[in-house]
Protein backbone atom coordinates (compact mmCIF):
# COMPACT_ATOMS: atom_id res chain seq x y z
CA UNK A 1 0.00 0.00 0.00
CA UNK A 2 1.44 3.52 -1.02
CA UNK A 3 1.91 6.13 1.77
CA UNK A 4 -0.49 8.36 -0.03
CA UNK A 5 -3.10 5.41 0.31
CA UNK A 6 -2.14 5.19 3.87
CA UNK A 7 -2.72 8.78 4.73
CA UNK A 8 -6.43 8.38 2.99
CA UNK A 9 -6.82 6.30 5.48
CA UNK A 10 -6.21 8.09 8.54
CA UNK A 11 -7.96 11.04 6.60
CA UNK A 12 -6.17 13.25 4.10
CA UNK A 13 -7.86 16.39 5.29
CA UNK A 14 -6.85 15.94 9.00
CA UNK A 15 -3.36 15.43 7.60
CA UNK A 16 -3.73 18.59 5.98
CA UNK A 17 -5.25 21.05 8.86
CA UNK A 18 -2.19 19.49 11.04
CA UNK A 19 0.42 20.91 8.25
CA UNK A 20 -2.06 23.95 7.42
CA UNK A 21 -2.49 24.95 11.50
CA UNK A 22 1.64 24.15 11.96
CA UNK A 23 2.16 27.04 9.36
CA UNK A 24 0.18 28.98 11.04
CA UNK A 25 1.58 28.53 14.39
CA UNK A 26 5.13 29.12 13.06
CA UNK A 27 4.39 32.70 11.86
CA UNK A 28 2.74 33.95 14.59
CA UNK A 29 5.46 32.88 16.69
CA UNK A 30 8.61 35.17 17.94
CA UNK A 31 11.56 33.95 16.16
CA UNK A 32 14.89 33.38 18.04
CA UNK A 33 18.51 35.19 16.83
CA UNK A 34 19.40 31.70 15.68
CA UNK A 35 15.77 30.68 14.02
CA UNK A 36 16.16 33.97 12.46
CA UNK A 37 19.43 33.67 10.84
CA UNK A 38 18.43 30.33 9.59
CA UNK A 39 15.33 31.68 8.28
CA UNK A 40 17.27 33.91 5.91
CA UNK A 41 19.08 31.29 4.13
CA UNK A 42 15.84 28.91 3.80
CA UNK A 43 12.28 29.34 3.65
CA UNK A 44 10.02 26.90 6.36
CA UNK A 45 8.32 24.74 4.68
CA UNK A 46 5.10 24.69 6.30
CA UNK A 47 4.80 28.30 6.01
CA UNK A 48 5.59 27.84 1.64
CA UNK A 49 3.22 24.96 2.05
CA UNK A 50 0.29 27.37 3.24
CA UNK A 51 1.23 29.77 0.71
CA UNK A 52 0.75 27.06 -2.29
CA UNK A 53 -2.57 25.63 -0.82
CA UNK A 54 -3.63 29.27 -0.11
CA UNK A 55 -2.99 29.84 -4.09
CA UNK A 56 -3.67 26.67 -5.73
CA UNK A 57 -6.52 24.79 -3.90
CA UNK A 58 -9.17 26.04 -4.93
CA UNK A 59 -8.72 25.76 -8.75
CA UNK A 60 -7.06 21.55 -8.53
CA UNK A 61 -10.61 21.41 -6.47
CA UNK A 62 -12.41 22.80 -9.78
CA UNK A 63 -10.09 21.03 -12.04
CA UNK A 64 -10.79 17.57 -9.68
CA UNK A 65 -14.32 18.11 -10.51
CA UNK A 66 -14.24 17.87 -13.94
CA UNK A 67 -13.68 14.62 -14.34
CA UNK A 68 -14.84 12.70 -10.96
CA UNK A 69 -19.00 13.13 -10.05
CA UNK A 70 -18.97 12.43 -6.20
CA UNK A 71 -17.76 15.46 -4.00
CA UNK A 72 -16.54 13.39 -1.53
CA UNK A 73 -14.27 11.30 -4.42
CA UNK A 74 -13.05 14.92 -5.79
CA UNK A 75 -11.97 16.06 -1.85
CA UNK A 76 -10.10 12.95 -1.09
CA UNK A 77 -8.10 13.74 -4.60
CA UNK A 78 -7.55 16.94 -4.01
CA UNK A 79 -6.47 16.42 -0.79
CA UNK A 80 -3.83 13.58 -2.11
CA UNK A 81 -2.62 15.99 -4.67
CA UNK A 82 -1.70 18.33 -1.45
CA UNK A 83 -0.74 15.55 0.77
CA UNK A 84 2.07 14.68 -1.79
CA UNK A 85 2.97 18.50 -2.30
CA UNK A 86 4.09 18.39 1.43
CA UNK A 87 5.72 15.46 1.28
CA UNK A 88 8.20 16.43 -2.08
CA UNK A 89 7.93 20.16 -1.28
CA UNK A 90 11.22 22.01 -1.49
CA UNK A 91 11.22 24.91 -0.06
CA UNK A 92 13.56 26.51 -1.75
CA UNK A 93 12.37 25.74 -4.79
CA UNK A 94 8.22 25.06 -4.37
CA UNK A 95 6.57 23.82 -7.61
CA UNK A 96 4.21 25.82 -9.59
CA UNK A 97 0.41 25.51 -10.89
CA UNK A 98 1.80 23.14 -13.74
CA UNK A 99 2.77 20.93 -10.71
CA UNK A 100 -0.18 20.16 -9.13
CA UNK A 101 -2.52 19.86 -11.91
CA UNK A 102 -0.22 17.29 -13.54
CA UNK A 103 -0.60 15.53 -10.42
CA UNK A 104 -4.01 15.77 -9.97
CA UNK A 105 -4.21 14.19 -13.63
CA UNK A 106 -2.35 11.65 -12.44
CA UNK A 107 -4.37 10.71 -9.82
CA UNK A 108 -7.97 11.07 -11.86
CA UNK A 109 -6.66 8.81 -14.38
CA UNK A 110 -5.54 6.14 -11.49
CA UNK A 111 -9.23 6.65 -9.92
CA UNK A 112 -10.05 6.05 -13.74
CA UNK A 113 -8.14 2.80 -14.21
CA UNK A 114 -9.72 1.36 -11.29
CA UNK A 115 -13.18 2.44 -12.12
CA UNK A 116 -12.58 0.91 -15.87
CA UNK A 117 -14.76 3.50 -17.18
CA UNK A 118 -14.27 6.35 -19.19
CA UNK A 119 -18.29 7.80 -19.19
CA UNK A 120 -17.90 9.81 -16.47
CA UNK A 121 -15.37 12.19 -17.70
CA UNK A 122 -16.54 12.74 -21.21
CA UNK A 123 -19.94 13.50 -19.35
CA UNK A 124 -17.99 16.18 -16.97
CA UNK A 125 -16.34 17.37 -20.08
CA UNK A 126 -19.60 17.98 -21.39
CA UNK A 127 -20.75 19.62 -18.04
CA UNK A 128 -18.02 22.23 -18.80
CA UNK A 129 -18.46 22.74 -22.34
CA UNK A 130 -22.17 23.92 -20.97
CA UNK A 131 -20.93 25.93 -18.52
CA UNK A 132 -23.05 28.84 -19.61
CA UNK A 133 -25.94 31.30 -19.04
CA UNK A 134 -28.70 29.04 -19.84
CA UNK A 135 -28.84 25.18 -19.39
CA UNK A 136 -28.32 23.21 -22.55
CA UNK A 137 -31.26 20.52 -23.38
CA UNK A 138 -30.77 17.02 -22.28
CA UNK A 139 -30.78 16.08 -25.97
CA UNK A 140 -28.03 18.43 -26.52
CA UNK A 141 -26.27 17.37 -23.83
CA UNK A 142 -26.35 13.58 -25.03
CA UNK A 143 -25.33 14.69 -28.79
CA UNK A 144 -22.69 16.55 -26.92
CA UNK A 145 -21.28 13.67 -25.07
CA UNK A 146 -21.21 11.54 -28.07
CA UNK A 147 -18.98 14.25 -30.09
CA UNK A 148 -16.43 14.91 -27.19
CA UNK A 149 -15.51 11.24 -28.25
CA UNK A 150 -14.60 12.27 -31.43
CA UNK A 151 -11.46 13.93 -29.73
CA UNK A 152 -8.49 12.51 -28.83
CA UNK A 153 -6.58 12.70 -25.44
CA UNK A 154 -4.67 15.64 -25.96
CA UNK A 155 -7.47 17.92 -27.76
CA UNK A 156 -9.73 16.79 -24.41
CA UNK A 157 -6.87 18.16 -22.33
CA UNK A 158 -7.11 21.43 -23.83
CA UNK A 159 -10.45 21.88 -24.05
CA UNK A 160 -10.34 20.66 -20.05
CA UNK A 161 -7.92 23.31 -19.43
CA UNK A 162 -9.54 26.01 -21.21
CA UNK A 163 -13.01 25.52 -21.56
CA UNK A 164 -13.23 24.33 -17.70
CA UNK A 165 -10.28 25.56 -15.47
CA UNK A 166 -10.57 28.90 -17.56
CA UNK A 167 -6.90 29.06 -17.96
CA UNK A 168 -5.89 30.98 -21.13
CA UNK A 169 -3.65 29.98 -23.82
CA UNK A 170 -0.37 30.87 -22.36
CA UNK A 171 -0.80 29.04 -19.13
CA UNK A 172 -2.63 26.18 -20.83
CA UNK A 173 1.22 25.97 -22.56
CA UNK A 174 2.45 25.64 -19.35
CA UNK A 175 1.04 23.02 -18.28
CA UNK A 176 1.15 21.08 -20.85
CA UNK A 177 5.02 22.01 -21.86
CA UNK A 178 4.27 23.42 -25.08
CA UNK A 179 4.07 26.50 -27.54
CA UNK A 180 1.11 28.92 -27.26
CA UNK A 181 0.11 27.96 -30.93
CA UNK A 182 -0.03 24.70 -30.32
CA UNK A 183 -2.42 25.37 -27.33
CA UNK A 184 -4.70 27.14 -30.25
CA UNK A 185 -3.83 24.79 -33.59
CA UNK A 186 -5.13 21.97 -30.90
CA UNK A 187 -8.40 24.07 -29.10
CA UNK A 188 -9.53 24.95 -33.30
CA UNK A 189 -8.87 21.54 -33.91
CA UNK A 190 -11.33 20.33 -31.44
CA UNK A 191 -13.52 22.97 -31.92
CA UNK A 192 -13.92 22.09 -35.67
CA UNK A 193 -14.31 18.08 -34.29
CA UNK A 194 -16.77 18.89 -32.15
CA UNK A 195 -18.79 21.38 -34.32
CA UNK A 196 -18.64 18.94 -37.19
CA UNK A 197 -19.97 16.09 -34.97
CA UNK A 198 -22.76 18.44 -33.15
CA UNK A 199 -24.21 19.40 -36.64
CA UNK A 200 -24.42 16.21 -38.43
CA UNK A 201 -26.30 15.09 -35.13
CA UNK A 202 -28.65 18.17 -35.83
CA UNK A 203 -29.00 17.62 -39.02
CA UNK A 204 -29.66 13.69 -38.77
CA UNK A 205 -32.70 14.77 -35.98
CA UNK A 206 -33.64 17.43 -38.57
CA UNK A 207 -34.20 14.00 -41.56
CA UNK A 208 -36.11 12.63 -39.12
CA UNK A 209 -38.49 15.30 -37.78
CA UNK A 210 -39.56 15.40 -41.22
Amino acid sequence: MSEASVMMGAGLFDNLRVVLAGSESLSAMPPSRSTASARSAEPDKAVVFRELFDAHWQLIHHHVSCFLENREEVDEITAEVFVVAWRKLRPQKPMGLRWFIRTADNKVRDVDRRARSRGRALDALSRGLQHASEPIHPLEALALREAMKSLNARERQVVVLTYWDGLNAGEASEVLRCSTAAVWTTLTRARTKLRTQLEAKEAGDERLRR
